[in-house]
């Protein structure tokens, strides 16, 4: 077990981004090892490796948390290897049997994702918070049908129980007087005594399965016993009640001391043999007692043998998606975060890259050399004269005069450089030839020159992949070498037919998000504007980022140059070059931003 704090090592306190709903489930797809996709209208999984949800527009943590619980609890099913061992087709026309695995297999995935990582518990906690202060999950009546009656005490049973979710103990106390008047107090103490001394050991989902059917059986072979409506006397008596006309066709004994034990067998490997005690809270009132109806209990445990459809099983989280669709949907177009793909190391050269490394070694050194003299500039303590302090600066005392009251000397605080460099490269065709030469050069050498101050981390990255894809290249982590980013730059070939800068934008968001340097600051290398879907979120994202401290700087190579109004109408910040020998000069005019500047 691991402590999982993700909200502080991937989101920033910033509302503007820590509520992106695509950067928030790439990153936390990342730390489960599922495909998180945000996007489109409807909230479903594949249950193998990949979740959809719609991007929302979140208007409270609340919804955040409870949209990131649906996220967790999905992923938990992959992560927990839902359904292995199990046939499927056991399920087949027996809503009952796979109602009854859905719960425990829910209890079993959350109780294991919360082991593993602690932080979701909150998540999936607020699902249900939320569904009870919004009254969208009203508790169970003896109105409802059979097979809501029975789901619902398994699930508030499991639930508060073994979950410990004590906020929904009125659900579970609701459906305990459902359970009892719809089906009969001899069922929940049956049911009781064999679901107690295993829920909270279930570590399998065919233990859950298994567990499941051995309720199922337990249910087929129920029958309703007369004296369920004896009088209170009878039903008070604590080891007498259990123990008169045992149902001879069900496979139920009755041990000595009046309490139940369920001889259904099962498969080899259940481990799901029912205990041997009954809970006493199970007793009923008198008053219960009293109005117990054996033929309506017989009638409702025959219409929950009867059902076949496959339509009427239940999965209380299906519910919750459909719930989900009462959210408003953000009204921006969005973008997929790309999953970043590695280059193929068969078509690394590494002759390409050592001469790629040997061009740009000069031009590097004189941009760190610039870099050095400024952040040593920023770094040096500084003195200023302020209105009140406590040690007089006798070289303006004339100001006295004047009225000018800055009299006295104070110290500046020290800039802090800690700081994360993201370099995305366009890959597209319209780079071929000259242009891509320049672009790695400049991409290179930045890397190069920024890597050797203290306290500065770089990555980079390259889009599209080919002809046929929008995703994204790593070409160099926090911690790879630059040595190889070279490496890896001899591989690109600016072969994309389209420029998805605003995707490339998102994989770069996501990454100096997931960087726990303090300071944030991304680059983009590219000939031009992003495709025609691409533009509005490519400058949308760059706004948000913008607004929420991350540094968004826009390096213009080739012909864009002269048009840079059409450059600025993304970059707020951009420096356009021709040459590698443009990059010194053009950067150095940003250095202080990109570094220091607060």
């Amino acid at each position: 077990m691991y402590p999982f704090f993700f909200e502080d090592t991937f989101m920033i306190s910033n509302k503007l981004l820590a509520d992106s709903l695509p950067l928030i489930g790439a990153g936390l797809g990342d730390k489960l090892g599922v495909k998180i996709n945000v996007g489109g209208n409807q909230a479903f999984t594949d249950g193998r490796s990949y979740i959809q949800i719609p991007e929302f527009d979140i208007t409270s943590k609340a919804q955040k948390d409870a949209v990131l619980g649906y996220m967790a609890h999905e992923a938990a099913h992959i992560k927990f290897n839902s359904f292995k061992g199990i046939n499927t087709n056991n399920f087949n026309g027996k809503p009952v049997l796979h109602s009854l695995w859905n719960i425990i297999e829910d209890l079993r995935i959350e109780n294991a994702m919360i082991d593993s990582m602690i932080g979701t518990r909150k998540w999936m906690d607020q699902i249900w918070i939320n569904r009870k202060a919004d009254g969208t999950r009203p508790p169970v009546t003896n109105e409802d049908n059979p097979i809501t009656v029975l789901c619902d005490y398994m699930l508030f049973t499991c639930r508060v129980t073994y979950r410990d979710q004590q906020y929904l103990t009125e659900y579970l106390e609701a459906a305990e007087e459902a359970f009892i008047e719809v089906l009969g107090w001899k069922l929940q103490m049956k049911l009781d005594a064999l679901i107690h001394p295993k829920l909270g050991e279930i570590k399998t989902s065919r233990q859950a399965f298994n567990l499941a059917n051995t309720i199922f059986d337990l249910i087929e072979n129920h029958e309703p016993d007369e004296d369920e409506a004896d009088n209170s006397d009878e039903a008070d008596s604590s080891d007498d009640t259990s123990s008169d006309d045992s149902d001879t066709n069900s496979s139920t004994e009755t041990d000595d001391d009046g309490s139940c034990s369920n001889q259904t067998s099962t498969s080899d490997d259940s481990d799901v043999t029912p205990d041997s005690e009954s809970d006493t809270d199970s007793q009923p009132s008198s008053d219960t007692a009293e109005s117990a109806d054996p033929s309506k209990h017989k009638a409702a445990i025959e219409q929950l043998k009867s059902l076949t459809s496959d339509d009427d099983a239940f999965d209380d989280m299906s519910s919750f998606v459909d719930s989900l669709a009462i959210m408003p949907q953000t009204e921006q177009t969005s973008l997929n975060v790309p999953t970043a793909t590695s280059v193929s190391r068969h078509l690394i050269d590494d002759d390409s890259a050592n001469g790629l490394l040997s061009r740009v070694k000069g031009s590097s050194n004189q941009l760190t050399n610039k870099m050095q003299a400024v952040v040593e500039e920023e770094l040096r303590t500084k003195r200023r004269t302020a209105k009140s302090g406590k040690r007089l600066n006798t070289r303006v005392l004339h100001r006295v005069k004047s009225g000018d009251q800055r009299l006295f000397t104070r110290k500046t605080e020290k800039a802090e450089i800690d700081t994360i460099v993201e370099i995305s490269l366009d890959n597209s065709g319209s780079m071929d030839g000259y242009l891509i030469n320049v672009a790695k050069e400049a991409q290179l050498s930045l890397a190069l020159a920024l890597e050797k101050l203290n306290n500065v981390s770089i990555t980079a990255s390259a889009f599209p992949l080919d002809h046929s894809s929008k995703g994204v290249y790593e070409l160099k982590r926090e911690s790879d070498s630059v040595k190889s980013l070279a490496r890896n730059l001899s591989t690109l070939t600016a072969s994309g037919y389209n420029t998805p800068s605003g995707t490339a934008m998102m994989h770069s968001l996501k990454t100096v998000l997931a960087s726990k340097r303090d300071r944030k600051v991304i680059m983009m290398i590219t000939d031009g504007s992003p495709d025609g879907s691409e533009a509005v979120p490519l400058a949308n994202l760059i706004r948000k980022a913008e607004r929420s401290g991350i540094i968004v700087i826009g390096i213009a190579v080739g012909s864009i140059a002269n048009y840079k109004e059409c450059f600025y109408e993304f970059f707020n910040h951009a420096i356009f070059i021709q040459y590698i020998a443009d990059l010194k000069k053009e950067m150095f005019s940003v250095t202080r931003k990109i570094l220091t500047e607060s």
